[in-house]
């Protein structure tokens, strides 16, 4: 038993070693590898907050626990908007807070590096990553996932084209509002953090944005705050049409069901990205900044993309199962654009609105 331990102790030191060698570090850098490292498994916990579902990630945390297997991972999944209040009261009560920050609604993450809730770190992988994806060095994103519509084969097979951009969209909705009545689904921006992020990024990119929605309220769209919900309601034929899914829930359910059809919009793509953060008040900062690297290494980001989400590394080829990358795709860039509609008079605003548009029928 002792001996197996031994092996694979220096399997696992062989493999630090490689990852040290493979970032080209100094001596002086290699030695605050290690350090940081030895840091890591004292501390011997993790905690992970996260946005992303807990059964999508099994292999990325094995992965990690393989490579640092002193450090004791706890992976929470929670709303974006429960994660994000939950934090604010722990940092604000300075109770100390979860380690590791890890959200899809990028706005959200953006505010709290703004207001000074997380730390810096210089990321040996880095220089693997496209420029949009970094802010100050305090909020990375991980991944490169468009923003897509969903169908349902069946239903959508009585028209005779489908709609390829979002003008297309729009003209589809008010030709066929009737027959498409309760039958078009997207994210209710008041209750889904994602969801306000997508539409305000729409409305930055089209200046139409406001002619889809009215059409969609034509069409007596359906609200949701979850994504899984609505895929399901469009697996199940409740609905013919959905509008700004994430990409990789969507093409995870196409797998599981041809009645799912996937179309990346010709005219413009969002990219949405899952931003990382560390927070100021981790209580296991150097366990947090060891998975941050795992998670933005080759072998990270192949179990994300084992899971339909997309790399952010522009070194890794693109699975054919993620489809391909367009001109048409436009990066929401981490940083502090991001901020501009977490402005509360802007919400307010921007959600009056989108509730004008939605009963201008």
């Amino acid at each position: 038993m002792r001996m197996a331990r031994l092996w694979v102790g220096m399997a696992v030191l062989l493999a630090v070693i490689a990852a040290i060698t493979a970032w080209g570090l100094s001596s002086s850098q290699s030695r605050s590898r290690a350090r940081m490292i030895g840091q890591a498994n004292s501390e011997g916990a993790l905690t992970i907050w996260s946005v992303t579902d807990a059964k999508r990630v099994p292999a990325l945390l094995d992965g990690f626990r393989k490579l640092y297997p002193e450090i004791s991972v706890n992976y929470v999944d929670l709303p974006a908007q429960e994660l994000y209040r939950r934090f604010v009261a722990d940092a604000d009560a300075g109770r100390g807070t979860a380690d590791f920050l890890w959200s899809s609604a990028m706005d959200l993450q953006i505010k709290l590096v703004n207001d000074g809730y997380s730390q810096p770190y210089v990321s040996p992988e880095i220089a693997n990553l496209p420029e949009w994806a970094v802010w100050k060095n305090e909020a990375w994103g991980t991944s490169a996932e468009p923003i897509v519509f969903v169908y349902n084969r069946s239903l959508m097979s009585a028209y005779p084209k489908l709609p390829g951009t979002h003008p297309d969209l729009a003209r589809f909705l008010l030709k066929n509002s009737e027959s498409m009545h309760g039958k078009i689904a997207t994210y209710d921006p008041a209750a889904s953090a994602v969801g306000y992020l997508y539409l305000a990024q729409d409305n930055q990119s089209n200046r139409n944005t406001w002619t889809l929605v009215s059409s969609m309220g034509r069409a007596g769209v359906r609200l949701y705050p979850r994504t899984e919900t609505i895929l399901e309601e469009v697996a199940a034929g409740r609905l013919a049409l959905a509008y700004n899914m994430i990409g990789s829930y969507a093409l995870e359910a196409q797998a599981r069901n041809p009645q799912i059809g996937v179309i990346e919009p010709r005219d413009y793509t969002l990219v949405m990205s899952r931003i990382a953060m560390i927070p100021k008040a981790a209580r296991h900062p150097s366990a947090a900044k060891l998975f941050l690297d795992y998670l933005l290494s080759r072998d990270g980001q192949q179990h994300l993309a084992a899971q339909y989400m997309t790399p952010v590394r522009t070194d890794l080829p693109l699975p054919s199962s993620l489809g391909v990358r367009s001109g048409s795709s436009r990066a929401i860039r981490v940083g502090p654009n991001l901020l501009v509609h977490q402005d509360q008079l802007t919400r307010v605003k921007f959600l009056r609105d989108w509730s004008r548009a939605i009963v201008a029928n």
